[in-house]
């Protein structure tokens, strides 16, 4: 007797092109002035810098709270901690496990 074959399914999804984000608005240029260490004889030159939208923010001075190092922690402490999280962390494996098994299509673990 013939096994019946699962015929593919074909899927063709309706393709829509994504709407242009509009353009960012230029930046002004922001006048750079001289130092007043400029020489004498040289003519003051004021130079223009634009900046960018994606300029990263300035770096910030590690503050003496972030720097310290963090009290250690007692046994008894972490215990209960770890006996708080147990549960959820099993329940979350749990569920992880259980999507993976459906997804390659068993729903049951028999160990092999």
């Amino acid at each position: 007797m013939a096994r019946p074959t699962a015929r593919p399914v074909v899927v063709q999804r309706q393709s829509t092109p994504a709407p242009t984000p509009p353009a960012p608005p230029p930046a002004l240029p922001v006048p750079i002035q001289p130092t007043a260490a400029a020489p004498p004889h040289a003519a003051p030159r004021t130079t223009t810098v634009a900046r960018t939208a994606t300029a990263s923010p300035p770096a910030r001075q590690p503050t003496t709270e972030t720097t310290a190092a963090p009290a250690p922690e007692s046994p008894t402490h972490l215990d209960e901690l770890a006996r708080r999280l147990v549960t959820p962390l099993s329940r979350l494996l749990r569920a992880e496990l259980r999507a993976d098994r459906e997804r390659v299509g068993r729903l049951r673990d028999h160990g092999h």
